[in-house]
């Protein structure tokens, strides 16, 4: 189990900020944040030991020219699984949902949970906090990398005070720093305390400021603070983020290309052989240089023929171990090939929606697990905000309806459809033409009255027009 915080005293005069507890932790933050901002090489450093090992020096003979962001597109696209098309929140009462709706509009909800996802993704958690601001309701994403919770020593899993501790500047010319320190208990949801300490870097000093309750919002019946964590465990605190597993892959994987790309520089200049009549001396740079462009006469088969030297390098060994590791990737990633961008190796072909959906049942897995983090939480949260618009949802009130994200398949939609109903038309010709050609209403009208004239055309007009017959009258 890793180290915990189990108390307040860490915030004492003199003590180490951040505490030793925590810097495994901020550590791997620090790392998952540069390799998802694509700096690979300075994370992946320890890495030139390993091959130093194999190959000799390896700083003179492999670069970081080529970075594979496999994490960053992780994160993006569990978060596109996950909120890419949001979820529909409604409740059965319309006065209600109305509140929702404008909990949405003011919140930027769905922009923030998507935030939310990537915090998860690379971090392993996500700290979200519901406040007020002129009268509404607003939700903040905040970096874990500030938040150290403080936990019951009995039960790890019960969160005893929210702490968030940030340095800021006092003095630049001075270089005189200061501590913001933030305390959220949960048991007080509507307070909250507020410090400032001085700081050196290293150690919390003097208190600068305090306002020991700083009340936050009457209405608030809960704790503003929600966090939702990736792969919870019992025996931890804090989520499992999705680039631990995978790293050794990634990194292997890149300095196998760059050796190869590497290489392939090396010898991308052929050299040639030939006689020696194809030197001449080169009387400014005193140099011996070759004569392109004449003819050398070969004097005797002994000669050497001129001609280019080709390097023929087999790295089909190289190229397998790639091929492995790409593989090993996909699985352990729970992403799966396609979410990469390897449809089965069909290039140029489109799959259908339930063979994309087949593909896709691992990454979807994943995101149904995320989601399930959220139902909750995001039921609780609007609860919390209707409050400060003098309105209470319950949480058992909310429903929520998850989309995976991927996109549908209109033509399978329908051939369901037309089972389902027995081949019964489910769509109107006046709606169907003002959506495939997205016309306005007067549009689909006037395109209508040319259907219809077009029918009448076809049915009357290649039917010829009999004569009236001449009508003989007796004199």
């Amino acid at each position: 189990m890793s180290k915990i915080l189990t108390d307040l005293s860490f915030l004492e005069k003199g003590k180490p900020f951040p505490p030793a507890a925590e810097f495994d932790r901020l550590e791997r933050y620090k790392n998952n944040r540069l390799l998802f901002e694509d700096e690979h090489a300075e994370v992946y450093k320890e890495q030139f030991k390993r091959i130093e090992r194999v190959i000799g020096n390896f700083n003179d003979i492999v670069s970081y020219g080529v970075v594979f962001n496999y994490q960053k597109l992780m994160s993006l696209k569990i978060a596109d699984f996950v909120f890419g098309t949001p979820p529909d929140i409604t409740v059965s009462d319309d006065k209600k949902q109305a509140v929702i709706e404008k909990i949405i509009f003011d919140t930027d909800f769905f922009n923030k949970l998507y935030m939310s996802v990537i915090d998860i993704s690379r971090y392993g958690d996500s700290i979200l906090q519901v406040s007020e601001k002129n009268n509404k309701a607003r939700l903040d994403v905040t970096s874990p990398q500030y938040w150290f919770p403080v936990v019951n020593n009995d039960n790890i899993k019960e969160f005893m005070y929210h702490v968030f501790a940030w340095k800021y500047i006092i003095d630049s010319e001075k270089k005189k720093y200061g501590l913001a320190v933030q305390i959220h208990k949960p048991d007080e949801p509507n307070v909250c305390e507020i410090h400032r300490y001085e700081y050196n870097g290293r150690n919390i000093g003097n208190e600068i400021s305090v306002t020991p309750k700083e009340q936050i919002e009457k209405t608030f019946s809960v704790c503003p603070i929600f966090t939702i964590s990736n792969t919870p465990t019992s025996d931890s605190c804090f989520g499992i983020d999705d680039y631990a597993s995978v790293d050794s892959i990634i990194s292997e994987l890149i300095i196998r290309v760059s050796q190869v790309c590497k290489v392939l520089d090396k010898f991308s200049s052929p050299s040639m052989s030939g006689p020696q009549s194809a030197m001449q001396f080169n009387q400014q740079s005193g140099q011996w240089e070759l004569r392109m462009g004449d003819f050398f006469a070969r004097t005797s088969s002994d000669d050497p023929e001129p001609k280019m030297i080709t390097w023929d390098a087999n790295m089909e060994a190289n190229f397998k171990v790639i091929e492995l590791l790409t593989n090993q990737l996909y699985t352990i990633s729970e992403m799966g090939s396609a979410v990469f961008g390897d449809l089965s190796h069909s290039t140029g072909t489109v799959a259908s929606g339930t063979a994309l959906r087949r593909l896709m049942i691992s990454p979807l897995a994943k995101a149904r697990r995320i989601s399930r983090q959220y139902d909750t939480t995001i039921k609780n949260i609007i609860s919390l905000c209707a409050k400060i618009y003098g309105e209470n949802i319950e949480p058992t009130e909310i429903s929520i309806k998850w989309h995976d994200g991927l996109p549908s398949d209109p033509k399978e939609e329908a051939e369901i459809m037309n089972i389902r109903t027995g081949s019964k038309a489910t769509l109107s010709r006046y709606t169907a033409i003002r959506r495939m050609d997205n016309l306005s209403d007067s549009d689909t009208d006037a395109e209508m009255k040319l259907i219809e004239a077009d029918e009448i055309n076809d049915t009357f007009g290649n039917v010829p027009v009999n004569e009236p017959e001449s009508v003989v009258v007796d004199e």
